[in-house]
C-alpha cells in the first residue's frame, strides 16, 4: 500500500480537562491502541503528530514521531505536518487516537474500498461518519490550506467521495468527555 498513515495526537482535550489520550482503557493507554494497530500494518509511512513526550517515547521506533509545536493552531497544524512529511504517495490515511476500538478490518476494508475508485474514503459507523479516513494525493494542496482548526471533513462532498459501512458500534465509540470516558471505562 503506497499510503501515508498519519496519527494526530496534538489535542488539548479541552472538554476532559486532562490529556486523554493517556487515560487507561482497559488495560492500555488510549493512544498506544492506535499506535499498536499501525505498528501491525503495512504502510509505505506510518507518521505520528504529537506535542506530548509520553506519546513520543512510546511510539518511538514504531512510527517516524514529529513534534507539533503549534498545537494551539489546531488540527490543521497536525495535518500539515502530516502531509509535508509524506513521500510521494497515492494518500494520505488519518487517525485519531480518540477512537481506540478501531480494527484491523476495519482499515483493510477503507483501504481496499479506496483503491476501487481513488475518492475521499471514510467509514460509516450507522449514520455516523468516522475515522480513519484517507485523502487522495491529489487533496495535497487543499490539506495543506486547511485552516486553524479545519480538518478535512470541510473538502468533503457527495461527488468526491465514497463510504465503507462498520457495523461495530465499539469501533465508533470516541471519547471526548469524563461521562463517555467512565461509560466505557
Amino acid at each position: 500500500m503506497n499510503i501515508s498513515a498519519i496519527v494526530m495526537a496534538s489535542g488539548f482535550s479541552k472538554r476532559m480537562g486532562d490529556n486523554k489520550l493517556k487515560l487507561e482503557v482497559k488495560g492500555k493507554r488510549m493512544f498506544e491502541y492506535t499506535v499498536d494497530l499501525l505498528d501491525s500494518l503495512d504502510f509505505s509511512e506510518k507518521i505520528l503528530v504529537t506535542n506530548d513526550e509520553d506519546i513520543k517515547k512510546y511510539a518511538e521506533g514504531k512510527l517516524k514521531v514529529y513534534d507539533n509545536e503549534n498545537a494551539d493552531v489546531g488540527k490543521s497544524e497536525s495535518i500539515r505536518i502530516g502531509v509535508e512529511n509524506s513521500g510521494d504517495v497515492d494518500g494520505y490515511m488519518f487517525f485519531v487516537c480518540d477512537q481506540p476500538f478501531v480494527s484491523e478490518e476495519t482499515v483493510r476494508k477503507i483501504l481496499d474500498k479506496f483503491y476501487e475508485d481513488e475518492l475521499i474514503t471514510f467509514p460509516m459507523y450507522g449514520k455516523k461518519r468516522g475515522a480513519p479516513m484517507i485523502f487522495p494525493k491529489s487533496f495535497k494542496d487543499e490539506l495543506l490550506n486547511l485552516k486553524e482548526d479545519e480538518g478535512g471533513v470541510v473538502l468533503i462532498s457527495d461527488e468526491n467521495s465514497q463510504k465503507v459501512d462498520i457495523e461495530s458500534e465499539m469501533e465508533h465509540i470516541d471519547i471526548d468527555t469524563r461521562e463517555q470516558y467512565e461509560k466505557i471505562r
